[in-house]
C-alpha cells in the first residue's frame, strides 16, 4: 500500500486475467476472495486462528502468530500464482530465503523468522500450481522472533479444522451482541472490526491498523494510527458497552491500571502495543506513499501534546463500565483519581484537544467540556463505591468548569458552542454536548448548536471537523469530511428528537462503506472516495453509537420498554 514497487506482499491469484470480488463469511472476520477466470472459479479464504473454547477470553494466543489461507477450486481448472515477497521494517532490512522440502519457505530477517508452509509444492517464493474442480490447497504463514518456526507438515484438513474453530469463535462472540434494531448487519460488522483492533495479549485497542493512508490524495496529512490512544480506546469501549460487550473493557482497564498514570505529571495520549508511551515520529523518505502521497510516517508526535479532553473520555468509559457491572479495583481507582486531579489542575491551560492540531495551543471548548466530564464521572464513581476523594474540591471544580463553558464557550452571534472559548469558529466535536449530559437533550443551546454545525460544517450528509479557513490547525493542504463527525450528527439528531432525519442520514452514510462494509477515517465529499487510515475505529464506534441511539429514540417514541433490544439501546446514556 505504501510503495507499489518496493513494498512487500503475499499474493495468491490466478496466473492470468481474472475478475475478483470479496466478502466476509456471515458474522465472522473470515474473508473470502472469489476469482473468476475463463477456465474456472477459485476462492481464497483468509483467516487468523481463534480458539472458541473460552469465549470470555480474547482469541487465545498461539506460540507463533499466523495467517492461514485456503484455496479451493469451485469449478473448471485454474492455474494459480503464489508470490511471497516480505520486505521487513518498511523495506529497510534484507531478507534471506531458504526452501525446505518444497513445501516450506523460510525467510530470515534481522529481527524475525518467517515460515511459510503449504500443502502443495512451492519450490521457491514465486511459484505456480494448478487446481481442478473440487481440489484445494492450504497455506500457513507463521512468525517467530526467536529461533525458527517448526517445519511441520501442513494439510488442507488441518487448515479446515482451524477454520471451523475460528468460525465458531466469531459466531459465539457476535452472539453476545445486544442490538435488535434495523441496522443489525452494519452493527455486527462494525463490532467485528472493532474487535480486530483489540490486542489479545493485553486488551489494548489500536486506533487503526494502518499508517500514512492520506487524508487527501497527494497531500501530506498522513499519520501513523497503529497505537493505543486513550481517547480512541475509551470511545471504542463505550461502543462495546452499548452492545452489551463487557469483557473487552475488563481487559482494557486491567491494562490501564498498570500504566502508572498517577505517577505522571501529564497523561500520555498514546501507547504502543507493549505499553510504552514513546512513539517518536519519523519520515520514511525511501517510500513513495499511497498513490504517491508523501510523506510516509511511522510513530506519532501527538504523544507529546497536551490534550485535556483525554481525561474525560477515560473517566466516562470507566463510569459506564462501573454502571454495567464492571469492577473498579482500588488499584484502578488510584489511577482514575489521579486523572481527575490532573483535570482539575490543568483544565484552565490551553491545549491541542481532540483533533491534535499542530498549531499553537488554544482554549478549546471541547477540552473544557471533557474536563468537566472527568470530574463529574469521577464523583459519580467515588460516591457509588465509597472511594476516597476530595469531594469539596471536586464539586467546586465541576461548578467552575460548567460556568466558564456556558459563559465563554457559547456564542450569541453563532447561536452555538464554539471551538475556542470566546471565539466564533465552529467545531463538530461540540456535537457531544448532548452525549455527555452536560445539558439536557432539548436544551435550546444544544439544539441550536446541532443546527449551526449542520448548516455550516456539512456538505450534504457529510460533516467536516471544522473549516480550515476559520481554524489554523498548523498543517497545509486539505482534508476530507470525517465519518465520525457525520455519525455524531446523526447521533445528535436522534438525541434532540429528529428521528426521521437521523434515520435518513444514517442510511445514506452507510452507502459510503467499502464493499466489505468497512469505513475509513474520512471521505472526499465531491467524489465519495474513502480517505485516511482504514479501517478506522473512530468511524465504526460512531456508527454503533448512532444506530443504538436511533433505536433508543424509536422505542421511546413508541413507548416500548422491557424488551431485549430496548435494554440494549438503553445502554447508551
Amino acid at each position: 500500500m505504501l510503495d507499489a514497487a518496493g513494498g512487500g506482499f503475499w499474493q495468491l491469484c490466478p496466473d492470468g486475467r481474472y475478475e475478483v470480488a470479496q466478502h466476509y463469511r456471515d458474522r465472522t472476520n473470515i474473508l473470502d476472495t472469489i476469482f473468476r477466470t475463463n477456465s474456472g472459479v477459485v476462492t481464497v479464504t483468509d483467516l487468523m486462528p481463534a480458539d472458541a473454547h473460552d469465549i470470555r477470553e480474547h482469541a487465545r494466543l498461539h506460540d507463533e502468530p499466523r495467517v492461514i489461507r485456503i484455496v479451493e477450486c469451485l469449478g473448471g481448472r485454474v492455474r494459480m500464482r503464489h508470490t511471497f515477497n516480505p520486505r521487513p521494517r518498511f523495506a529497510l532490512e534484507p531478507c534471506e530465503f531458504r526452501v525446505d522440502d518444497q513445501r516450506h519457505v523460510h525467510a530470515d530477517t534481522q529481527r524475525m523468522h518467517l515460515c511459510l508452509s503449504a500443502s502443495v509444492d512451492l519450490g521457491s517464493a514465486d511459484s505456480t500450481f494448478t487446481l481442478h474442480a473440487g481440489e484445494a490447497a492450504a497455506f500457513s504463514l507463521r512468525s517467530s522472533r526467536v529461533g525458527r518456526c517448526r517445519g511441520d507438515d501442513w494439510t488442507v484438513e488441518a487448515a479446515r479444522a482451524i477454520f471451523r474453530e475460528t468460525r465458531r469463535f466469531w459466531w459465539q462472540w457476535v452472539g453476545k451482541v445486544q442490538y435488535g434494531g434495523p441496522y443489525q448487519q452494519h452493527v455486527w460488522r462494525s463490532a467485528l472490526a472493532l474487535k480486530l483492533m483489540t490486542y489479545a495479549p493485553t486488551g489494548a485497542i489500536v486506533a487503526a491498523p494502518t499508517t500514512s493512508l492520506p487524508e487527501w490524495i497527494g497531500g501530506d496529512r498522513n499519520w501513523d494510527y497503529r497505537f493505543t490512544w486513550l481517547r480512541d480506546a475509551s470511545f471504542t469501549l463505550f461502543a462495546f458497552f452499548q452492545l452489551g460487550l463487557i469483557d473487552e473493557a475488563s481487559s482494557f482497564f486491567h491494562w490501564l491500571a498498570h500504566r502508572r498514570l498517577g505517577r505522571r505529571r501529564r497523561l500520555p495520549n498514546l501507547f504502543d502495543l507493549s505499553g510504552h508511551a514513546h512513539a517518536t515520529e519519523q519520515v520514511l523518505e525511501h517510500l513513495e506513499g499511497y498513490r504517491e502521497s508523501r510523506p510516509v510516517r511511522i510513530g506519532n508526535a501527538a504523544t507529546g501534546q497536551l490534550q485535556l479532553d483525554v481525561y474525560g473520555e477515560v473517566l466516562d468509559s470507566a463510569y459506564i463500565y462501573a454502571r454495567f457491572g464492571g469492577s473498579i479495583s482500588r488499584v484502578l481507582w488510584a489511577e482514575l483519581r489521579s486523572i481527575v486531579e490532573l483535570a482539575i489542575d490543568t483544565w484552565e491551560l490551553p491545549d491541542s484537544s481532540i483533533w491534535e492540531v499542530r498549531s499553537e495551543r488554544a482554549h478549546y471548548t471541547y477540552s473544557k467540556l471533557m474536563c468537566w466530564v472527568a470530574v463529574d464521572r469521577g464523583l459519580r464513581i467515588a460516591e457509588r463505591f465509597g472511594f476516597a476523594h476530595d469531594s469539596a474540591r471536586w464539586k467546586q471544580a465541576r461548578r467552575s468548569m460548567h460556568r466558564r463553558i456556558l459563559s465563554e464557550g457559547w456564542s450569541r452571534q453563532r447561536h452555538a458552542f464554539t471551538q475556542i472559548l470566546g471565539g466564533e469558529a465552529l467545531d463538530a466535536a461540540m456535537l457531544r454536548v448532548s452525549q455527555t449530559r452536560f445539558l439536557p437533550d432539548r436544551d435550546r443551546r444544544v439544539v441550536s448548536t446541532v443546527r449551526a454545525i449542520e448548516e455550516h460544517l456539512s456538505a450534504g450528509i457529510l460533516v467536516r471537523r471544522y473549516r480550515t479557513d476559520e481554524s489554523d490547525d498548523g498543517m497545509p493542504g486539505s482534508e476530507g469530511a470525517f465519518f465520525m463527525t457525520s455519525f455524531w450528527l446523526v447521533d445528535a439528531l436522534a438525541h434532540i428528537g429528529e428521528l426521521e432525519v437521523a434515520s435518513r442520514h444514517f442510511e445514506q452514510l452507510l452507502a459510503f462503506a467499502s464493499p466489505l462494509g468497512l469505513f475509513s477515517e474520512e471521505v472526499d465529499p465531491s467524489s465519495g472516495r474513502l480517505l485516511g487510515n482504514y479501517p478506522q475505529a473512530f468511524t465504526h464506534l460512531a456508527l454503533v453509537g448512532a444506530a443504538v441511539n436511533i433505536e433508543r429514540a424509536r422505542r421511546r417514541r413508541l413507548g416500548v420498554h422491557g424488551l431485549k433490544a430496548g435494554r440494549a439501546a438503553a445502554r447508551s446514556r
